[in-house]
Formats: C-alpha cells, structure tokens, sequence
C-alpha cells in the first residue's frame, strides 16, 4: 500500500498539473491582455514598472489601473525566459496551481482529515477556479493567501517564529498580489487570536501592512501617488449603491457554482442517498435549461420591452434557494457542534473566516463576476467538508461531490474555451478580411479582452479617445462585448461595413457574465460574438450609433 503523505503529494500535483494544463489550452480571455502588457513593461522597466502609458477608452498613467505588482513581476520574469509566447507563459504560471493545491491539502487535512484528497479535487477542480485561472490575479492571490494561512496555522503548532515571520511576508506578498490578499491577512490574526497567539497575529499583521505599504511608497516617490491610494479614492463614494448591486449577483454565481459543494453539505446534513440524488438531478436539469432554453430572452416583459423575468432569473433563483439553503444550515450546525475546546475553535474559525469573504465580496468587488466568490466557495467546501467529518460521513459522498463539480467545472471551461477561441478567430478574420482601410490609414479596434489582444498581433492599432484619432477612410472594428462603450467615442461619421457573426453548435456560454455579469453560465441562442467594422466617413459630424 502506497505511504499516505506520499498518496497526498501525489494528488496535490496531479490537481495543480491538471489546472495549469486546462489553463495552458485556452486561449487569451477577458483582462489576460491587461496583465500581459504590464508584465513585458515590469520586464522591460522593473525600477519603474507603471512609467508608461495604457487604458482603454481612455489612455492614461499605467498607475491608474490596478495591477498590483507581485504577479507582474513573476509574469515578467517568464517574458525574460520564453518571450511573448501565451501558452508558455500559462504555464509558467504552474507554481501558483501547485501552491494552491498543496495550501488547501494541508487546510482540508486539518479541519476534514477523513476527507482530505476529496475535498483537494472539489475545492482546486471546482467551477469557480479552473475557469478563473487565466493570466489573471485570482488564482495566484488565493495560492498566496492560502498558504499563507497554512504556514500561520504550522507557526503555532510547532510554536516557530521564523514560520510566523514567513506567514506575514506572505501575506504582504498576497496583499500585494491582489487587495483581496487582505482577507487572507485578516483570517490569520483571527485564527491566532482563537489559539491565544495574539502577538503572533499582531506581528504577521504588521508584517504583511510594512510590506505592502513599503512597495506603496515606492511606487509613490517614483511615479507620485501610490497605487493604491489612487485606487481607494477611485472607489470613493456610492459605496452603499455598490454593495446593493452586488447582492443579486453573489446569491446567482453561489448558486451556479456551489451546486456540488451542496451536495457535500447534504450528506453533512443527513440527507438520504435519495435526497442527495434529488439535488443532483435538479443541478442536472438546471444546467440542461440552460442549453436548451433561450435564457436571456424575456418571459415577462415591462412596457418599455426590458425583460422583468427571464428563464435565467427562474433557473437560477431555483438553485439559490437550494444552494443557499444548504449553506445557511451547514453554518447554523457547525455553530452548534462544538464538543471540545479545539472543535469549538475551528468551527467559529470557519464561520468568521466566511464572515471574513462575504465582507471583503462587499468591500473589494468593483463590479460582479464569478471569480469575486472563488474565496467564499472554499470556504464553504471547507465548512461542509469539515461537518461531514464530524458527522462521520463516507468519503464516498465527498467523491461523489468532486466529481460533480469536476464535470461541472469542465462544462464551464468548455464553454470559456469556446468564447476564447471565437476572440482569437474573429480577429484573424476581421484582419484578414477584404476590408482594407485608405491608403495611409489605420485599422483600429476599439478595447482589449482576447479578440484586442489578437487583433493588434494582427495588426490593428488599439484606439484610445484621448489619443490620435480617427481620420476619414480609417477602419473601427469593435466587439460586442464592448460595444456598449460606443456612446463613448467622440463625434464621428462611422458607416457600418460590416457585422461577423461567430457561430458554433456549442449551446451555452460564459463570456461575459462569468467574467463580468451576474451569472456565470447562459444558453447560448444565436452568435457567441459579434463584430462590427466601421468605415470612418468624412465630415465627422454625427456619433456612431450602435447597430446590431
């Protein structure tokens, strides 16, 4: 029989090969361009990594978007080593998958022992992080953060101040990952206070805050304001308003993507194996409505035509209250199971940890998407996870769960895939299209995401408003997931030349409400993208108005 610890390692790097290798076989998606080029600027400048321009629609200080540095400037170390090559460079990012993988091995080991290796696979293969991963922040700020907890929680175990010093500096590096790192930091000063260790909390604290605000103040003498106070004033104001437009949008991207955790939480619960497959053939159907039902079209429409009800709205409203019914009972229990000191301890820990998740949702969420509850989904496998090994329910259930949300998390990865791959497509198409512009002119695209990133490898120039314009005879193409960004452009006579629509047989999709929107997966009813050129005509006169 195979050693335990080395069975664990094992399937610690087969999850984190797995999710580099689906990471490496997408194409470039959503924000991947953003972060990109500032790796190749953080490259090519590491003592003045925002002393550049870049912005769309309008061009501005790099400083002025928020790109903290750590990631960056692991990006911009594989740039050096392999160059502009996406796929390389996907899996140059390997060392964040195996660290998340091997942070919630050692977190699962710890609050559900007999459950371990199922909930590895259910937390790392889950819906909520393999289509996420990208070359993007939030998988590497939960690699960071998690293990940072991890090494916190071993600091006290074997009462190691050089471990306690390590846990603050990385949590400094998460927070400088990503500003969610703080609810990283945050968790580990509850968890030390819970054991008694308030100091210890107080110095990793300290720690992590010295760090970051030392690269804060960096960044200031070099560029005259630091990252991120631009950005704390940029989320000044409306702050309530915010919070309100984010609630719908956290009860449907749980909904879609707690659907296998449930299930889990279930057998935790109670439930009968018959009652656990009742929920599964609801997140079957629920899914299967969603292939098979045009979603987004209205079922009740007000008098202006905006729909008032939707398919979407019903199937996903029937998945939050299952969903969230499950996750508000599996809390209301584990507050109530508290036989000793220890389980005491590790179950508030979990609650105030989620506690932690929702806040930091609220608090550091510019708008929704489902990548914003990746931290409160572990949490709660966590929690279910660890009520299950007190309940004494068979790994089995978990497997089952696992495998669940594998199936689901390829299902939604797929249909990011195919989003991805329609980008990169209907850029190669517009750029090698018959549409040619003026002699001397330009062909321009308007915003970035995949299709931007290949159109300018093809070719075409990024357009920002605040830069060299447009002139007669030029060429616009715009996507329509930006489109809506048309009111925007300046006075111009823009004559449509003409509309690509890209079509496939896949019959759901996840771009944008995944990345940004309110629900992770829709049906997929007619082109998966659309693009529209247009032909700068003179005298510019009129503003473009959006044809579809």
């Amino acid at each position: 029989m195979m050693d335990p610890t080395r069975r664990i390692l094992l399937h610690v790097l087969a999850a984190a090969v797995l999710l580099t290798g689906l990471n490496a076989l997408k194409p470039i998606h959503a924000d991947d361009p953003v972060y990109l080029r500032y790796g190749a600027e953080f490259a090519a400048h590491p003592l003045d990594p925002y002393g550049f321009q870049f912005g769309s629609p309008l061009s501005d200080s790099a400083n002025a978007t928020l790109v903290p540095p750590v990631f960056e400037y692991w990006l911009a170390a594989g740039t050096l080593l392999v160059g502009d090559n996406p796929t390389l460079l996907k899996l140059w990012l390997f060392p964040f998958a195996l660290a998340f993988a091997a942070a919630i091995s050692c977190l699962a080991g710890r609050f559900a022992p007999t459950l371990r290796i199922p909930l590895l696979w259910l937390i790392v293969m889950s819906p909520s992080i393999v289509p996420s991963f990208n070359v993007m922040l939030d998988v590497p700020v939960l690699a960071i953060g998690m293990t940072a907890l991890a090494v916190a929680m071993l600091a006290i175990d074997r009462d190691s101040w050089i471990l306690t010093l390590l846990a603050g500096l990385l949590a400094g590096l998460a927070i400088q990952t990503k500003y969610t790192g703080l609810v990283s930091m945050a968790a580990i000063v509850v968890w030390c206070v819970l054991h008694g260790r308030v100091v210890r909390g107080l110095v990793v604290a300290a720690l992590a805050l010295a760090l970051a605000v030392g690269w804060e103040c960096f960044v200031a003498s070099v560029q005259g304001e630091s990252h991120f106070m631009i950005h704390l004033r940029i989320r000044q104001g409306h702050f309530f308003t915010r919070c309100v437009r984010l609630v719908l949008p956290l009860l449907s991207h749980v909904a879609g993507l707690g659907m296998a955790t449930v299930l889990l939480g279930m057998a935790a619960l109670g439930a009968n194996r018959r009652s656990i497959l009742f929920a599964t053939l609801i997140a079957v159907a629920s899914i299967a409505a969603l292939a098979l039902v045009p979603s987004q079209a209205p079922l009740i429409a007000g008098s202006d035509g905006k729909a008032l009800l939707t398919a979407s709205n019903l199937i996903y409203g029937l998945l939050a209250i299952v969903v969230w019914s499950a996750i508000i009972r599996v809390a209301i229990q584990m507050a109530r199971h508290n036989v000793t000191d220890e389980d005491w301890r590790l179950n508030l820990f979990l609650l105030v940890w989620m506690a932690l998740e929702l806040g930091g949702y609220f608090a550091l969420s510019p708008f929704p998407a489902a990548r914003r509850v990746a931290g409160f989904m572990i949490v709660f496998a966590l929690l279910a996870g660890r009520l299950a090994t007190l309940r004494g329910v068979a790994p089995r259930s978990a497997t089952w769960a696992a495998s669940f949300g594998a199936a689901v998390a390829l299902l939604v990865f797929v249909a990011d895939y195919f989003d991805t791959r329609c980008g990169q497509n209907a850029a190669q198409i517009v750029a090698r299209g018959p549409h040619t512009p003026a002699p001397g002119g330009t062909y321009w695209y308007f915003r970035w995401m995949g299709f931007g990133y290949y159109a300018e490898r093809e070719g075409l120039t990024p357009l920002a408003l605040n830069g060299q314009m447009p002139r007669p005879g030029d060429l616009v193409a715009i996507d329509d997931f930006t489109a809506g960004m048309l009111p925007k452009l300046p006075d111009m006579n823009l004559r449509l030349v003409e509309t690509i629509a890209m079509n496939d047989s896949f019959p759901v999709k996840a771009t944008p409400g995944y990345c940004n929107g309110r629900t992770p997966l829709e049906n997929c009813n007619g082109p998966r993208m659309r693009v529209m050129i247009y032909e700068v005509a003179a005298p510019p006169l009129a503003k473009v108005a959006l044809e579809r």
